[in-house]
């Protein structure tokens, strides 16, 4: 598997909690209203009016076959580039140590000593880097620890990987006190000095700017954030001609009702556990009913939770539909992260899921069934009209650079973070991602990199969070078509897109009191999607949720957009 980062290994990317969601039969409201400008893929300021990086599109030897573009839309390519860029021509460091703490996604690596991967990037980017990786499930404790100390790593990063306010509380007054202000350095036409950097588009680096300054680099990632993926060899088995999405809800329903036989051991749709049947905030499947992208904004200027409209009610009383007609596969409340391997087996037919994970899917559905597809839908509307699409935050988490004895070593790290920044199709990128030419990978006959024994145990190491390139849509399973209904559903998608205009706002609650109530408020929905508790019940849990957070959530987010506009 090559999408961006080519290989089996990369574990799933995710852009927060949210996924899809459920209908009445009713037709849902009309659209929320346009996102404001801030809220905008290309807008070049932030909240609190600090500019934005300029953006530079990398333009490799080997041009893409299908063109990305600024605001997030990945390029795609038929083949493996027979030509890699050099995008470093300067060692970026100085011969010191650098340290970091990253996640850690499989299993630990060898160390740098026994690690020619590792010797290799050390060598390449010209410092000694001592990784403090900690497995995700740890991270958050593990994190919180170190910034309890007073000897801070040169770079943190604030994993967005379960949870999408990240990991670090209080992050505002974090930035401000114990990190350094990369502003002078990224903003504007400063980022010129960092290339690959500035092949972030600026929509990514918005989850940079914190108190109107720019304090963190992003782990690029396109605003697509979850996707409803299919099993199209299914579809094709059951004569279900499709044209890349249901026509509304009730055709979707329809589908649904076609493809699940549970005397085989087969259902329409599920989704992990831990996204509510796919009603969590920013879900492209609460897009089919064009909830609000987590907030928006009324016609008075005031914040509205999706929660609290009649789309958000409209989607949860869809998907208790879909439950009460036996649509969903019944392990749907139990399967933690993911159901990928019921998925692959043809258990399911739907999957409501994050859009790294139908990237991944892509060649490990085929690595078990050679004749099995997945594909992304188009996004749709519940009744028939013009879609919506819920776009994500276009990072898949950020990281800090401690504050430094001085500006020159700043720009240092900020070399070696644009080091690991090198886009696919460049020689550091074939480094960061498979390490060492026949040591770490072999290329095979059609000129596409395969990770040797070693290099599957080397390439564990996750330099790559300190910071990582946008994706370029790549496999070497059908490599045509993986980048031809790949790059079509990113167009689809973001064509359509809706922005939350909170992206890029701090809010203390958010963290602290947010999630709890989060929970309770889930858990409640899931006991009336499962027929516990009457439809009727929802008004009473958004009451309590307000109570809990929302409303002190909403006040300070109104604080930071009044801010903002000053």
């Amino acid at each position: 598997m090559l999408k961006h980062q080519l290989t089996r290994r990369r574990f799933v990317a995710t852009t927060g909690l949210a996924l899809p969601m459920v209908m009445q039969a009713c037709a849902p409201a009309a659209p929320s209203a346009a996102p404001t400008s801030a809220a905008k893929p290309n807008a070049t300021t932030a909240p609190g009016g600090v500019t934005l990086p300029t953006y530079g599109a990398f333009k490799g030897q080997t041009q893409p076959d299908l063109a990305g573009n600024a605001n997030g839309l990945d390029p795609a390519y038929y083949k493996f580039p027979s030509q890699l860029t050099q995008t470093v021509t300067k060692t970026p460091g100085d011969g010191s140590d650098v340290s970091a703490i990253v996640v850690l996604t499989y299993s630990p690596p060898p160390g740098p000593d026994q690690n020619s991967a590792w010797q290799a990037v050390n060598k390449q980017v010209g410092v000694n880097l001592k990784l403090q990786m900690v497995p995700t499930t740890d991270y958050a404790a593990t994190v919180n620890t170190v910034l309890a100390g007073s000897d801070l790593p040169d770079f943190v990063y604030n994993a967005t990987t379960t949870q999408p306010l990240g990991v670090i509380p209080a992050i505002a007054q974090f930035a401000t006190t114990r990190c350094a202000d990369l502003t002078p350095y990224l903003s504007g036409d400063a980022i010129k000095d960092y290339s690959n950097l500035a092949n972030f588009s600026t929509y990514t680096w918005r989850s940079a700017a914190i108190a109107g300054k720019l304090y963190a680099i992003p782990s690029a990632r396109a605003p697509i954030g979850t996707a409803l993926a299919y099993r199209k060899d299914l579809f094709d088995q059951a004569g279900i001609q499709m044209d890349n999405a249901p026509r509304s809800a009730d055709d979707f329903k329809r589908i649904l009702q076609q493809l699940t036989h549970p005397d085989q051991n087969q259902w329409g749709i599920a989704a992990g556990g831990t996204s509510t049947f796919g009603l969590n905030s920013g879900s492209a499947f609460l897009s089919i009913f064009r909830t609000p992208n987590n907030w928006k904004l009324d016609s008075t200027g005031k914040l509205i939770k999706d929660y609290e409209t009649e789309e958000f009610k409209a989607a949860v009383s869809f998907a208790r539909d879909l439950w009460s007609a036996g649509l969903y596969h019944p392990n749907t409340t139990s399967y933690g992260g993911n159901g990928n391997p019921d998925y692959a087996a043809g258990r399911f037919a739907v999957q409501i899921s994050v859009w790294g994970q139908y990237i991944q899917n892509w060649d490990l559905l085929a690595s078990v069934n050679p004749n099995g597809k997945t594909y992304p839908m188009h996004p749709f509307a519940a009744d028939g009209g013009t879609p919506v699409y819920l776009a994500g935050n276009g990072n898949f988490g950020i990281t800090f650079i401690k504050q430094q004895p001085s500006a020159d070593r700043v720009k240092m790290l900020l070399h070696v973070a644009d080091f690991f920044a090198a886009p696919f199709g460049s020689q550091e990128w074939l480094l960061n991602y498979y390490g060492v030419k026949d040591v770490d990978y072999k290329f095979d006959d059609s000129g596409t990199p395969v990770p040797t024994d070693q290099g599957r145990a080397e390439l564990t190491a996750t330099w790559r969070y300190i910071t990582s390139p946008p994706y370029a849509l790549f496999d070497n399973v059908r490599s045509q078509e993986f980048a031809n209904v790949t790059h079509a559903a990113e167009e689809a998608m973001l064509a359509v897109a809706q922005f939350d205009p909170t992206l890029g706002l701090q809010s203390a609650s958010a963290f602290q009191l947010g999630i709890p109530a989060q929970n309770t408020f889930y858990a409640g929905v899931q006991d009336i999607v499962l027929g516990r508790r009457p439809l009727s019940d929802l008004d009473g849990l958004v009451t309590d949720w307000r109570n809990a957070a929302g409303d002190k959530i909403r006040g300070e987010y109104m604080d930071a957009l009044a801010a903002a506009k000053k």
